[in-house]
């Protein structure tokens, strides 16, 4: 990690803006409808307002062609937030006079029609699915259902998957961002490390990862975590929604989690998993094919590669031994607009008792790689009831993936 905590200047301003402006001449728009999730989830989950504002997340913005950005903010402490950052002496990419307090299809009508695009056509972002968490697209039926009302002249078009792929592949100042991230959950991978030993509860573990994670300026909303001397599970520990008392640690078993350390609304993702002691064989056998399949994604992640051919080298190593996978292989990070599944994923017997059960689908596997664009490795290979998940962060380079990060991506011993 750097010493210095990186920012962003005005140049990163002016080249988001400008991507924004150059997809609106492409598609013939007249302005951009962009909408971002709330934030206090991670610190949100769909954020594509930040990219345009560079403020707090949660904000539904108005972009006419040519002009600045308009944020309407979900609450006036929004509003005092920028007051204060301007005391500080901090230069906000967006003025005072385009922040409106109130988000809510109504203010969207108005802006829309201040601005006398009410018979315009208008590109909107966040319509169209965002896997993993809106297969349905993220904008609420009574905003959208206001806007379509209030401005039937107007034509609104989707454009999220344009949007998306404008913001993909990262600029220098972006990858600064990047990295610092990456080197915060490279510390928390070793701390959950060095805090897991038997006898101790995984929310001791848990606890170690966040106070790292603020210790060196980052951010760790949530963190996936399970453990035992076989496992099949994936996702927060079930103490977290479920009244239960956390497990604690044996010999023998194998601590699996997945990190999501953040800095500046760009996200790095860190697959640690922890050998406590002497471990079953099958443990072992996982982590040598994930590997291997970890391997085989970083070699294939170059500009100009088909996305489907960086599946497909990644589920190849675990193909003749028969594993299963409990999630997806590969994905792309900020935005999530390519997935890769494994081929046999979720294949227990139990899930035979289970109603209906769809797959997780690949997505975007058409698309041709370019340098800069950020992915997400987390092969995981499960033999009978044991899996191991590792992997990290890489971005796609010319001649092969650039690592962001080293310790989660193989067994780690406790």
């Amino acid at each position: 990690m750097s010493a210095v905590v990186p920012t962003y200047s005005f140049l990163e301003r002016d080249r988001r803006w400008s991507l924004a402006n150059e997809l609106m001449e492409a598609r013939s728009l007249d302005a951009l409808l962009v909408y971002g999730d709330r934030e206090g989830a991670f610190p949100a989950f769909y954020a594509p307002d930040t990219w345009l504002t560079n403020e707090r997340p949660g904000s539904i913005v108005v972009f006419p062609k040519g002009e600045e950005p308009i944020a309407i903010v979900f609450l006036t402490t929004v509003i005092e937030d920028h007051i204060q950052a301007a005391a500080t002496g901090y230069r906000s990419w967006i003025r005072p006079e385009n922040i409106y307090a109130g988000k809510m299809g109504t203010n969207v009508v108005e802006i829309i029609e201040d601005h006398g695009l009410d018979k315009c056509k208008i590109g909107v972002v966040g319509l169209e699915p965002y896997p993993p968490y809106y297969f349905d697209g993220v904008v609420p039926y009574n905003t959208w259902k206001s806007i379509v009302e209030d401005l039937p002249d107007a034509c609104f078009e989707m454009v999220g998957s344009d949007f998306f792929a404008r913001m993909a592949a990262k600029s220098a100042e972006e990858i600064a961002v990047l990295k610092w991230s990456a080197g915060v959950g490279e510390k928390i991978c070793a701390a959950m490390r060095d805090a897991t030993r038997p006898g101790v509860g995984e929310h001791e573990i848990y606890a170690a990862a966040l106070d790292t994670a603020a210790r060196n300026v980052g951010y760790c909303g949530q963190i996936l975590l399970g453990s035992g001397l076989e496992f099949v599970g994936w996702g927060q520990p079930a103490w977290l929604y479920r009244p239960q008392t956390p497990r604690t640690i044996m010999e023998g078993d194998v601590v699996l989690s997945e990190v999501f350390s953040s800095f500046g609304m760009l996200e790095t993702q860190h697959q640690p998993a922890i050998a406590v002691g002497n471990v079953h064989a099958d443990f072992h056998d996982a982590a040598a094919l994930a590997r291997a399949s970890y391997e085989a994604g970083v070699k294939a992640l170059k500009a100009g590669t088909v996305f489907s051919d960086v599946v497909e080298a990644m589920r190849a190593p675990m193909r003749d031994r028969g594993c299963w996978q409990v999630h997806p292989l590969v994905h792309s990070l900020t935005p999530y607009t390519m997935i890769g599944a494994g081929e046999r994923l979720a294949d227990l017997p139990e899930m035979a008792h289970y109603g209906k059960v769809l797959p997780f689908p690949s997505m975007g596997t058409d698309r041709v790689l370019e340098a800069g664009t950020v992915f997400a490795l987390e092969p995981n290979c499960g033999i009978g009831r044991r899996m191991i998940n590792l992997g990290g962060t890489v971005i796609v380079g010319e001649n092969g993936g650039i690592e962001l990060n080293s310790n989660s991506t193989r067994l780690m011993h406790a």
